[in-house]
């Protein structure tokens, strides 16, 4: 009868140790599903990074280079800038000698008209002297 019972408690030993050897495989087996899983998922995010690190490079001398046309242009308006003060200053001075010009051809075409009427008068006293 004591055979019996210690025969009955060694089966529920056994009974019990294969049970928790059975859970004990199979959380290993779902830890490592778990962990195949995060490494695949650690696997795609390390290649998302990466084109997220080359989109900022490529990003990045994208900024360099219209930070640089900024610049040229900046330089170029300034350069045009000058132009046109320059050109326009030469405009004003033209006018300004186009104006003189014109006063002094009034006052020579008046003048003339005053020689020639002088000179008519001349002619007129010499025909009738």
């Amino acid at each position: 009868d004591d055979l019996d019972a210690e025969k009955a408690s060694l089966m529920d030993k056994i009974e019990k140790v294969t049970s928790e050897k059975e859970l004990a495989e199979k959380t290993l087996h779902e830890s490592q599903m778990q962990c195949q899983s995060l490494t695949e998922s650690k696997s795609e995010i390390e290649e998302q990074l990466a084109a997220a690190n080359g989109t900022i490079n490529s990003l990045q001398s994208e900024k360099e280079s219209t930070a640089e046309a900024h610049d040229q242009l900046i330089a170029e308006k300034a350069a045009l800038t000058e132009e046109i003060k320059k050109v326009t200053s030469e405009k004003e001075l033209a006018e300004e000698t186009r104006d003189q010009l014109q006063r002094e051809k009034e006052s020579l075409d008046e003048k003339c008209q005053s020689l020639t009427e002088s000179q008519s008068e001349i002619e007129e006293q010499l025909a009738a002297a």
